[in-house]
């Protein structure tokens, strides 16, 4: 993109993707701890993926005509596109998840426990994203620890979230 460019300059970019794929990984954490215990893992995936769409598409929306304005001018082609993918890692941070739910599908867990093990392997990947965006913001010391500890709390919340919901 060019400088002018009413969207995010190139270094600003994967920032922006890394803070999606943030929101992705709380989302994910929230449906997750938020599905009811008796719900069948299949359809906790589909929520899942329903729930990241709708976020995808809000997010893109809201992108889509703050650029707009910010631009003063219809987006072009490119412009729209960059939005569009720009938002992606929102629903890609389901990846994982959702790959350790269908696994435990074909192992034949019960719900519960793949749920509650697909949470925890939410927490974990919260903790790696906290720890790399921290590092690529130039943090180090007990700053990028404690960023990435932030982290790791807000998926330790969505599991506070799943134990006073169902316990």
């Amino acid at each position: 993109m060019s400088s002018g460019s009413p969207l995010a300059h190139a270094s600003l970019e994967s920032f922006e993707s890394r803070a999606a794929y943030l929101y992705g990984l709380i989302i994910t954490g929230s449906v997750l701890a938020a599905a009811p215990e008796d719900l069948g893992i299949l359809r906790v995936v589909g929520l899942l993926a329903g729930t990241l769409a709708v976020y995808w598409c809000a997010e893109t929306y809201a992108s889509m005509m703050a650029a707009r304005a910010r631009a003063g001018r219809p987006l072009t082609g490119s412009e729209r596109r960059a939005v569009l993918l720009e938002g992606l890692p929102l629903v890609a941070a389901c990846a994982v998840p959702v790959t350790v739910l269908f696994a435990e599908a074909v192992l034949r867990l019960e719900p519960s426990t793949a749920v509650d093990i697909a949470l925890l392997v939410n927490l974990g990947l919260l903790g790696i994203a906290g720890w790399r965006m921290s590092t690529r913001s130039g943090m180090t010391g007990w700053r990028r620890v404690a960023s990435t500890a932030f982290a790791g709390l807000l998926g330790a919340a969505m599991i506070a979230l799943k134990l006073s919901l169902h316990h």
